[in-house]
């Protein structure tokens, strides 16, 4: 398939895209394909065809025939990148608006507070206290109860 005709793309002939859709269109689907097919292969259409219409304001700003393909698969590239980005934050729950802390105490609430007095804890005290009470007794100290 031959290249088509330059400058009527850049004029907007209906004609001359007609014909430069068939070329372009490899390349833009197979961009989209790359990045899209393992995650979103439904998409790859949309994306393709977004291209090509993204492409369509751009051609007046490009100087040669041989620009086309490589900026449309660009463009598939970079949009499906952005969709890819767009879609897996969502996952993520972008948009939340929660403060850091008030997740963090919400992560927290079913942790125990360590500061709090628990029944081994106060165990522990017991029997250290009855321990060094009986070593003290052994080597004859008495307890000076202030």
């Amino acid at each position: 398939m031959s290249a088509p005709d330059f400058r009527a793309l850049q004029q907007g002939d209906a004609a001359a895209w007609s014909v430069a859709f068939p070329w372009l269109w490899p390349a833009a689907f197979g961009a989209a394909q790359v990045t899209l097919q393992p995650y979103l292969p439904a998409e790859v259409e949309d994306v393709a065809i977004e291209s090509l219409e993204a492409l369509v304001e751009k051609v007046r700003e490009l100087k040669s025939v041989e620009e086309l393909k490589p900026l449309v698969a660009s463009i598939a590239h970079h949009r499906a990148v952005s969709l890819l980005r767009e879609r897996f934050a969502k996952k993520r729950g972008v948009g939340r608006t929660e403060s850091l802390e008030a997740v963090q105490e919400a992560n927290m609430a079913d942790c125990p507070d360590p500061t709090a007095d628990s029944p081994l804890a106060a165990l522990e005290q017991k029997e250290l206290a009855a321990r060094l009470s009986g070593t003290l007794s052994e080597q004859g100290h008495r307890p000076t109860g202030d």
